[in-house]
C-alpha cells in the first residue's frame, strides 16, 4: 500500500456534533479506518472529545469508547459526497440515490395512485435496503406504501399482522393486484407464494414458513416486549430475511423503551444489547424491589435523530396531508352522583397515603389492585351522565369505551348503531365497517381495543371517548379512525372525564406520556392535547 494510500484510510471525512437538552456533546464522525475498507460514522471516545472540543470543563458524558454505528462501503464516497453537494440528505445504507422513484410498467396504476410524500417514503424505504419501520401517523397510508415496496422488490412476501386485520389486508392486495393467500388457523400446509397470516398463527408456524424475500409486520408494536415468545420467534424470521418492512402509526406506544425491539429486529447491533439501551435512553434505575424500571426517558433528542437516519420514516399528518380538515380536541367534564363516589374517594385517600409510603411488594400489589378498581368503578359510575351526553350527539359519531357494561349502556342509549368489541367474529368486521360508511346506520359504539385499529370510518366527523385508556397510543390510533385520507369534515374528538374519579388522573399521565413519545420519535413537543 502507497503512503498516499494509507493515508487517506484515516482521512477524517465529516464531522458532527450532535446536543442533547441537556447540554451533553454526542460526537460522531466520519472517517475510513485503517485496515478496513470502509466508512464509517463513530461514536468518539470522551478523551477524543474533550480534545477536540476543548470543552472539558462542561462535558459530562456516560459515552463509552468507540463504537462503530453505521458502514459504507469505500466506494460508496464519492456518491455521499455529490450527494451532500446536491442538498440530498443521506440515509444508510447510502448505496443508490435516485432521483426519482417509478414502478414498472406493469405497476403504473398503484404509483400514480401515490401522493407525494408516500413515494417519498417508498423511496427512502428502497434507499434504507429495504429494512426500515414506516411510522406515518395514522391514517396517511402506510398499507399501500408498503404494497407499493413488495411490488418493487417482487419475490415472496409475507404479511404478518393482528388476526382482525388480515381480511383488510387481502383485501387491500387484491385491490392492487397483488395474488395473497391467508393462512388461518388450524392449517398445517403453507401455500406458496405471498401469504398474509396473523402473529399468534405466525409464532407457532415460524419453522414451516419457508423462507421470504420480504417481511411486512402491521402494527409492530404488538412486538415490544423483547421477553415474548413472538418478539423472539419472528426476530429469527426477519434476520434470515433480506428485507424487512415494520409499520406502526404509534410505533412507541407508551415509552421509549418499545422501541428497541423493533429496531433490533432490523438493525440488531445497532443500539447494542437491551441494557446498553435501556440505561442510555430510558432513564433505567433499580427499584427497591429488585426489578429495574424502564419507564422514563432520557437523551430523547438524541434517539430521535439517530432512530430517522438509520431506520424511521415518519411524516405527521399536519406535515403531509395539508388538504385533511383539521382535528380538535374537546375534554366535557362531568359531575358524577352515583352512590359508587364514596367508595371511590375512600379508595383514592388509600391510593395516596400509599404513594408517599416506602415501596415494599406488598404496597406495590395493593396500589395496583386499587388503580384496576378505580378503573372498574369509574366506568360503572358513569354509565347514566355518559348516556345522557351521548344523547345529543350528532348523526355518523363514533363511540369508544372498554368496560363491557359501557359499552351496553351506549347501545342502549344510541339505537340505529353497530357494535364492535372483542366478540366480534372477525369475518364480520369489515362488514358492519362498509354498513357505516354507506350510511346504513348512524352509529358506532367501538371497544378502543378491538375496533381502535385496522377500520376505517371516515363518514364520523365526531369521535367520542366514553372511558379513557392509561397507554396514550391507544387512544391516538381509535382517534384516527377517522382523520385519516379520505375524511373531507372537521374531526372533533371529545373525552368525557368525571370529576373526582381516576380519569383526572389519567388524562394529566397521557398528556406527560405524548409529550415524552413525541421527543423521543419526533423531536418535537408541539402536539396540542
Amino acid at each position: 500500500m502507497e503512503r498516499t494510500e494509507r493515508e487517506s484510510c484515516t482521512q477524517t471525512v465529516e464531522l458532527l456534533v450532535m446536543v442533547n437538552e441537556r447540554y451533553n456533546y454526542c460526537l460522531y464522525m466520519f472517517k475510513r479506518v485503517k485496515r478496513n475498507p470502509t466508512l464509517s460514522l463513530e461514536r468518539i471516545s470522551d478523551t477524543h472529545f474533550r480534545g477536540t472540543l476543548k470543552r472539558a470543563s462542561t462535558f459530562d458524558s456516560p459515552f463509552r469508547k468507540s463504537k462503530t454505528i453505521f458502514e459504507f462501503p469505500i466506494e460508496e464516497l464519492s456518491v455521499i459526497e455529490e450527494a451532500t453537494r446536491q442538498g440530498i440528505e443521506v440515509v444508510h445504507p447510502p448505496a443508490r440515490i435516485h432521483a426519482a422513484f417509478t414502478l414498472v410498467d406493469a405497476d403504473a396504476d398503484i404509483d400514480s395512485r401515490l401522493y407525494d410524500f408516500q413515494r417519498d417514503g417508498v423511496q427512502r424505504a428502497i434507499a434504507l435496503g429495504g429494512r426500515c419501520l414506516i411510522g406515518d401517523e395514522m391514517g396517511c397510508g402506510k398499507t399501500i406504501e408498503a404494497i407499493a415496496i413488495a411490488k418493487h422488490y417482487g419475490g415472496r412476501c409475507i404479511v404478518i399482522c393482528p388476526s382482525y386485520l388480515c381480511r383488510g389486508w387481502i383485501r387491500e392486495c387484491e385491490t392492487w393486484g397483488m395474488d395473497v393467500s391467508h393462512v388461518p388457523k388450524g392449517k398445517s400446509a403453507i401455500p406458496e407464494g405471498n401469504v398474509v397470516i396473523s402473529y399468534g398463527i405466525a409464532t407457532k408456524v415460524v419453522r414451516q414458513l419457508g423462507t421470504f424475500h420480504l417481511v411486512i409486520c402491521d402494527e409492530s408494536h404488538y412486538l415490544k416486549s423483547h421477553k415474548t415468545k413472538r418478539y423472539k420467534a419472528l426476530r429469527k424470521l426477519i434476520k434470515k430475511t433480506p428485507h424487512a418492512v415494520l409499520l406502526s402509526g404509534t410505533p412507541a406506544p407508551n415509552a421509549p423503551v418499545e422501541l428497541y425491539t423493533q429496531v433490533s429486529m432490523l438493525r440488531p447491533s445497532f443500539f447494542g444489547t437491551y441494557t446498553d439501551f435501556v440505561h442510555r435512553y430510558c432513564g433505567a434505575k433499580q427499584s427497591p424491589l429488585g426489578f429495574v424500571d424502564v419507564s422514563g426517558a432520557t437523551n430523547k433528542q438524541e434517539l430521535a435523530w439517530l432512530m430517522k437516519r438509520v431506520l424511521l420514516i415518519r411524516r405527521l399528518k399536519r406535515d403531509v396531508l395539508t388538504q385533511l380538515p383539521p382535528k380538535t380536541r374537546t375534554r366535557i367534564d362531568v359531575n358524577v352522583t352515583h352512590p359508587l363516589m364514596s367508595t371511590i374517594r375512600k379508595k383514592f385517600k388509600r391510593w395516596k397515603a400509599i404513594n408517599q409510603m416506602e415501596e415494599t411488594r406488598e404496597l406495590i400489589f395493593e396500589r395496583n389492585l386499587i388503580v384496576s378498581e378505580l378503573f372498574r368503578l369509574t366506568s360503572e359510575a358513569k354509565y347514566k351522565v355518559v348516556k345522557q351526553v351521548v344523547a345529543d350527539l350528532p348523526k355518523h359519531t363514533i363511540v369508544f369505551a372498554h368496560h363491557r357494561g359501557m359499552l351496553d349502556a351506549l347501545e342502549e342509549a344510541l339505537p340505529n348503531s353497530i357494535r364492535i368489541d372483542g366478540a366480534t367474529p372477525m369475518g364480520k368486521r369489515l362488514e358492519l365497517q362498509d354498513k357505516f360508511q354507506n350510511g346504513e346506520v348512524d352509529y358506532a359504539v367501538l371497544s378502543m381495543m378491538a375496533a381502535g385499529t385496522g377500520i376505517t370510518l371516515t363518514r364520523a366527523s365526531t369521535v367520542v371517548f366514553a372511558e379513557l385508556w392509561f397507554v396514550p397510543g391507544v387512544l391516538l390510533q381509535a382517534e384516527d379512525r377517522a382523520h385519516r385520507i379520505g375524511q373531507e369534515n372537521a374531526v372533533d374528538v371529545r373525552y368525557i372525564i368525571a370529576a373526582g374519579t381516576l380519569d383526572d388522573h389519567v388524562y394529566r399521565k397521557i398528556q406527560y406520556k405524548i409529550r415524552t413519545v413525541d421527543r423521543c420519535v419526533d423531536n418535537r413537543q408541539d402536539r396540542v392535547w
